[in-house]
């Protein structure tokens, strides 16, 4: 079933895209989420003209995440924590944790979701952290936490 995605699916196509995609998949997900519509002749037409306006929103949003991205690589960021006798962190440090410290610390807005963890941080010491903004544009940000005074 060949649809038209309004709205970026990761890992599936980004806005604008043209793709085939199983029946099931576009009545269950697509269709009530309102992520694709049908691709009909008419359709399709219209699209082509309003994919050039996406393809240049596209490129203006990857501009200003390539710039995002050059301003965190360059930056380490210092979360402050209670911890117990045993040296473990009280509750841990999370995505929105990290994306907190972000914010405040190199003044960039950046979702928690953008942030790769595996599971929460228990310890003190210094960690990489993943980055993930979308769009193929990854970066890397050494995260210290540190025991709160």
């Amino acid at each position: 079933m060949k649809v038209i995605f309004v709205d970026s699916v990761p890992g599936v196509a980004m806005k604008g895209d043209v793709k085939n995609v199983k029946n099931g998949f576009f009545r269950n997900f697509l269709l009530p989420y309102k992520k694709a519509v049908l691709a009909t002749g008419n359709l399709l037409k219209d699209w082509e003209d309003k994919r050039k306006k996406v393809m240049i929103e596209r490129e203006e949003l990857r501009g200003k995440l390539e710039e995002i991205k050059r301003r965190a690589e360059g930056a380490k960021v210092k979360i402050e924590k209670k911890i117990t006798t045993k040296g473990t962190l009280y509750g841990g440090v999370k995505e929105a944790d990290i994306a907190a410290a972000i914010k405040d610390q190199l003044n960039l807005d950046i979702p928690a979701s953008a942030v790769v963890l595996d599971k929460a941080i228990k310890a003190i010491g210094t960690y990489e952290i993943k980055l993930n903004f979308g769009e193929g544009i990854e970066a890397t940000v050494p995260v210290e936490i540190t025991k709160k005074a």
